[in-house]
């Protein structure tokens, strides 16, 4: 991997709030890449040493360990790029899942330059209380089921993962609120990016059109 840092964008907030849905429709948009390190995992192979261990570690709810983790993100970064998917030159890094403690963001900044920090921050966690249980209803996920669990999960992201913001200058720190549809949420992140991604590619990246899905196709988020 080259020396050269990385610009990305870290696109944070509580479990529920719609990582996932706005790392993929961000991801969608010409000049970001989005990266999911759930996605990443849920791709390695059982038949390898790195798979197996994740796949057994995530079977028995515990966390993949920072230097695991980080080591599988180095590998798949890498590979993307040789592959022509990711283009440094020409795209940002949108990083979702990664990185999840300051221990993360310190070894993350060998590789790269955070531009911005989209932090998905609702003004009241019960609406996301029940946007888990929903969602259990919907996918089958036992772990969003119990609210204990959700609120264990609340607190472990509070005192792990909420930190790394101190990690980054205020400057480049933007609160989005994450209530209403996929696509309105969508609009509030462009409306930051849009700025940051002029300033650092030129007016050819600006997202004019940004593509929003129908309100009611993504109701689910």
């Amino acid at each position: 991997m080259s020396k050269q840092l990385i610009s990305a964008v870290l696109l944070i907030g509580m479990p529920g709030v719609g990582k996932g849905t706005q790392g993929k429709l961000l991801g969608n948009i010409p000049g970001l890449f989005h990266l999911s390190t759930g996605e990443i995992l849920r791709s390695l192979r059982n038949d390898t040493d790195d798979g197996r261990l994740v796949t057994d570690l995530l079977q028995r709810g515990q966390l993949i360990p920072d230097e695991l983790m980080l080591k599988i993100w180095q590998h798949w970064l890498a590979a993307e790029i040789e592959a022509g998917r990711f283009r440094p030159a020409e795209q940002v890094l949108l990083l979702d899942g990664i990185p999840r403690n300051r221990f993360q963001c310190e070894r993350l900044a060998e590789h790269i330059e955070v531009i911005q920090v989209i932090h998905l921050n609702p003004p009241d966690e019960e609406p996301i209380v029940q946007r888990l249980r929903q969602r259990a209803l919907i996918e089958g996920r036992s772990d969003d089921a119990d609210e204990s669990i959700i609120r264990h999960r609340f607190d472990v992201y509070r005192r792990e993962t909420a930190p790394i913001l101190n990690s980054y200058p205020p400057e480049v720190i933007r609160e989005i609120d994450p209530m209403g549809s996929s696509a309105e949420v969508l609009q509030r992140i462009l409306t930051v990016l849009n700025p940051v991604m002029i300033a650092l590619r030129g007016s050819a990246n600006r997202f004019d059109d940004p593509r929003l899905p129908p309100d009611d196709a993504t109701r689910h988020s």
